[in-house]
């Protein structure tokens, strides 16, 4: 049977998203692998394996580390624990609100490119 937690704490020393994620990538690039703590007793699954930890991006828990089984997706357990404390509503919607804007400022990103290669290619004809 695997074992499950929503407990806190910051015992363990990264990347990804959770159930009701936001559809985007991350905000911010991931300057760990997900394996790359050191684990303590608290952060092995009920399988064995060190949990991978990961970012969550969804609207309730923005940028809120937790671990997983890192072989959750390939038969693994379903084992999950918070890493962080909760943030306050105040920083989760800041959190929200910029993800927000570093999404929209890469969509225009992409759509200036696209306008400036249009516009490079009716040079060269």
């Amino acid at each position: 049977m695997a074992l499950s937690s929503s407990s806190t704490g910051a015992r363990c020393s990264r990347h990804g998203v959770h159930a009701g994620y936001s559809p985007n990538p991350s905000p911010i690039p991931y300057h760990e692998q997900p394996l790359a703590y050191e684990a303590t007793d608290d952060c092995w699954c009920a399988c064995k394996h060190k949990g991978a930890r990961w970012i969550s991006w969804s609207n309730n828990n923005p940028g809120r580390r937790y671990l997983k089984c890192q072989r959750s997706q390939v038969g693994g357990c379903d084992w999950f624990k918070w890493f962080d404390e909760p943030t306050t509503p105040f920083l989760r919607q800041l959190l929200v609100d910029l993800q927000d804007a570093v999404n929209n400022l890469r969509g225009e990103n992409t759509r200036l490119r696209e306008v400036n290669a249009d516009l490079e290619q009716g040079i060269e004809e």
